[in-house]
């Protein structure tokens, strides 16, 4: 999957130009690191990687990462890929801040999957490390860029502040599997 196909090109059409270049540099990050993950959850982490933003263009919630993947269900996306992308980058910590009911995660949530925990580590390590429009950042650029962009008491800033601990953690476990 070196290229975004046509399906993913129309999911991803409605995005801002930037948006889309950084959700195709994610799956392409994903790409290069996910013959590290069991077999069974490659495909899936890879399309979940350049899927993950699609929520910013689908109303419902008003909250990306469950928007996303209610969408990619209706379309008969797999769980795993609909996990991934409700789960991305620390969103149960932004929900809480915006305020957002925690069962809405319930519905994302799958069993006995192995290496599910370490495909979700390399989904926040390749969103985290990949910049606005498509540029590669470390870890701490990315939470650096992100906090710049927002407001001290803004709710992304807030919820990057409280979750870059898990954030940093999770890529570290990425970058240790590597």
């Amino acid at each position: 999957m070196d290229n975004v196909n046509e399906e993913m090109a129309k999911l991803l059409a409605p995005l801002t130009d930037s948006r889309r270049a950084h959700s195709i540099a994610v799956g392409r990050r994903m790409e290069s690191v996910a013959e590290i993950l069991p077999e069974h959850l490659r495909e899936d982490a890879v399309t979940a990687a350049y899927l993950h933003d699609v929520g910013y263009a689908v109303p419902g919630l008003g909250f990306h990462p469950i928007d996303g993947a209610r969408l990619l269900r209706s379309l008969g996306y797999s769980p795993v890929v609909c996990h991934l992308v409700a789960f991305h980058t620390a969103s149960v910590v932004e929900a809480e801040v915006r305020g957002i009911d925690p069962e809405v995660f319930e519905e994302f949530e799958v069993e006995n999957v192995a290496g599910l925990e370490l495909a979700d580590d390399f989904m926040w390590w390749a969103d985290l490390s990949t910049g606005p429009s498509g540029q590669a950042f470390t870890v701490d650029e990315r939470i650096d860029e992100i906090l710049s962009r927002y407001e001290v008491g803004s709710i992304v800033y807030t919820a990057i502040s409280r979750s870059a601990p898990l954030l940093r953690a999770a890529a570290q476990r990425a970058a240790g599997s590597m």
